[in-house]
């Protein structure tokens, strides 16, 4: 019958002769991909959840099976000790799923999500949200580095610029601190930067919203505070007398990665922890909404995706209040110049 059918296609079924493969060989090729499927630090949180449904399971005699009753006294009992509780639903979802395909539809039953709303709202924690980094915030840090003469110290406060000026997420520009969860393929490179007409490009390999690496450019002007197109100059010139040809953009003088463990424990000892990495991000939207820049500008500066934009302006009242107080400027000016 396939010989047929190919028959029939004639010489539109042109292809390339691939050697076929044993199916043990398809199978790890398959698992390997479906691993790449989702990032390294998710999958450990998925794990975290699966064993805790396991073991709840276990330790009250039932069986693994996610039914409607199961799920429903799950929630109840970790909801007394942890917040998160319907969280770990999804890591158990993830791992179990394949064994039982009625899980998604167990778990959408009126009195599972039922369960699951009330446990959010007597679990309920107040949102603490990081202040926005100002940019008085990044010379204050300059000043610091300019003082110190130190190598870390200019790689610290460029990180700080470039994170607030292209309202970057920590984690794009620092390495986590476990060293298993290191991609090489997410780290900026120093061959990828340049400058011209008073601007620095870099592209950076991979973001939250971009998951299969296709990249951005990132295009960086010149500010009056702590510029960061003044500072990359700076710092690149001083990396390469060190590094030479290494491949990362970012690198310590010793050589290694910066971390989030380096990069908070300079940020905390000028900032206590009502700031935190979310501040440069959240300062370079406000910075920007200040100016008088319209939030599809913004959205598109910070690579966040239409539903995540609306989200992070809802929740994120000093965005929304620049954003108005900008329109407002704008409308007296307006009727000022009539």
């Amino acid at each position: 019958m396939e010989g047929i059918f190919l028959s029939s296609l004639g010489r539109h079924g042109r292809f390339r002769a691939r050697p076929p493969m044993d199916l043990v060989s398809l199978d790890s090729q398959a698992l390997a991909l479906q691993i790449q499927a989702i990032e390294q630090s998710t999958a450990r949180g998925y794990a975290t959840g699966a064993c805790d449904y396991v073991r709840f399971c276990l330790s009250h005699s039932l069986p693994i099976d996610p039914t409607t009753t199961t799920l429903t006294h799950y929630i109840a009992y970790t909801s007394q000790f942890i917040a998160s509780s319907p969280r770990y639903l999804s890591g158990a979802r993830h791992f179990l799923s394949v064994l039982y395909p009625a899980f998604d539809a167990n778990r959408a039953h009126p009195l599972v999500q039922a369960t699951i709303r009330g446990s959010r709202k007597v679990r309920a924690d107040p949102v603490h949200r990081k202040l926005p980094l100002r940019p008085h915030h990044l010379a204050h840090f300059m000043k610091l580095a300019e003082a110190s003469g130190s190598y870390d110290d200019l790689l610290f406060v460029v990180i700080l610029s470039c994170g607030f000026y292209a309202c970057h997420r920590i984690g794009e520009l620092v390495q986590k601190n476990d060293q298993s969860l290191f991609d090489s393929r997410k780290v900026i490179k120093r061959a990828s930067l340049t400058f011209a007409l008073r601007q620095a490009q870099y592209h950076l390999p991979y973001h939250k919203a971009d998951p299969f690496f296709r990249g951005t450019l990132i295009l960086l002007g010149s500010h009056d505070k702590a510029c960061p197109v003044w500072l990359l100059s700076s710092y690149v010139t001083w990396r390469d007398t060190i590094h030479h040809g290494r491949s990362p953009l970012f690198l310590m003088e010793q050589g290694h990665h910066p971390t989030r463990q380096w990069f908070d424990r300079r940020f905390f000892s000028s900032f206590d922890r009502s700031f935190g990495g979310h501040s440069l991000r959240a300062g370079g939207a406000t910075y920007f909404a200040s100016l008088g820049l319209s939030e599809d500008i913004i959205q598109a500066l910070g690579r966040w995706s239409s539903q995540a934009w609306k989200v992070y302006i809802h929740d994120n009242p000093t965005v929304r209040a620049e954003l108005q107080l900008s329109s407002l400027r704008q409308s007296s000016s307006s009727r000022l110049l009539a």
